[in-house]
């Protein structure tokens, strides 16, 4: 089959990076209890089959390389490069032989050549997944629609774009208020926030990746797309995040009335600021990330918060070992790096 000239390699790749980040996380947490098994780390490749294991396990293993296998594949496609599902595989190989060596090492997690074995299949099947997709014409489409939608250098703000829902898994105590705990940890004085400010944190945290989308899409009739797209992510991701991490009844509890202040006070700033130039929303982004960060560094820990976030077990496993707080706290502060390169004249949009 044909390379595609499709030009999205940059993106993927820096999406594929990222993922590498979260799987390590993944494989290596809790990070502690590092001590020398008395054998070399490869030596998992010849041990005996585990003796336990479930549906669940093997399902999670390969799934969660699939993603990989995709965004490398997608990447190799860009770049024009032969056998990418080879490139696939070799990788998801190498990455998880990595990480299963590693874990020889820790305590708390036990090296398996299954959990090789079926990380480099899942790897293997994401790629597939993209040569198909490549075959039916879907990674061309996306290309044509990313040039007509986007501005030349967007790939880094789609890239941030893509992982703000995943941001928004872990919940907050501030619905949006992405980049909350900070403060905690700098020590700085905190105080209680009025219900204002939670709305305007709320508001803060639409209006930003809102504002990225518009500053990377000139057409007026593409940010409407993403005035609905990140509007319905924030009201989805969130209530499916209380749910599953207080429980089905406390899905909705999130949208009372300073919520629902917020998120209306956000979507209609969204209406109003479709006009704005690029470089405009870009600064203003900017400003908004800003405030935001201000806001939440402010906010004291809520004790009740911490301890039902603790007790509801089912909500754990969207948590991927605390990866999707590490996420939520970061995105922020990349989204800010982003921001100043793009308005210190690292691009011409």
């Amino acid at each position: 089959m044909q390379a595609n000239p499709h030009g999205s390699s940059g993106l993927a790749m820096s999406l594929a990076l990222v993922y590498c980040g979260l799987v390590a996380y993944a494989s290596l947490y809790p990070f502690t209890g590092w001590q020398s098994q008395g054998v070399m780390p490869w030596a998992f490749v010849m041990s005996p089959l585990p003796r336990y294991w479930s549906g669940f396990d093997v399902a999670m293993n390969v799934l969660g390389y699939m993603p990989l296998g995709f965004l490398i594949t997608v990447a190799w496609l860009g770049a024009k490069r032969s056998h990418p599902i080879g490139a696939a595989l070799l990788i998801a190989l190498l990455i998880s032989f990595v990480m299963e060596g590693l874990q020889t090492y820790l305590a708390p997690r036990v090296a398996s050549n299954v959990d090789w074995a079926l990380n480099t299949f899942g790897g293997t099947l994401g790629g597939m997944l993209a040569w198909m997709a490549d075959g039916l014409g879907l990674l061309q489409s996306w290309s044509r629609f990313r040039g007509r939608s986007f501005s030349a250098q967007s790939g880094l703000a789609l890239g941030l774009l893509f992982l703000w829902p995943l941001a928004l898994l872990y919940p907050t105590p501030v619905p949006l208020g992405l980049g909350a705990g900070l403060g905690r940890w700098l020590e700085l004085d905190t105080q209680a926030l009025s219900y204002k400010a939670e709305a305007t944190i709320l508001a803060l945290g639409l209006l930003a990746p809102l504002l990225i989308s518009y500053a990377v899409t000139p057409k007026r009739v593409y940010r409407v797309l993403a005035l609905l797209l990140i509007f319905a992510a924030a009201l989805g991701i969130t209530t499916l995040s209380n749910g599953l991490s207080f429980g089905p009844e406390h899905a909705t509890v999130w949208l009372h009335t300073q919520s629902l202040q917020g998120l209306w006070i956000g979507a209609s700033a969204g209406v109003l600021l479709l006009i704005v130039s690029n470089r405009w929303a870009w600064v203003l982004a900017f400003v908004c990330l800003v405030l935001e960060l201000t806001l939440v560094c402010l906010m004291p820990q809520d004790p009740y918060f911490a301890q039902t976030l603790a007790i509801w077990e089912q909500g754990r496993f969207i948590r991927f070992y605390g990866a999707t707080q590490w996420l939520g706290l970061l995105w922020p502060y990349a989204a800010l790096i982003l921001i100043t390169l793009h308005l210190a004249g690292r691009d011409k949009n």
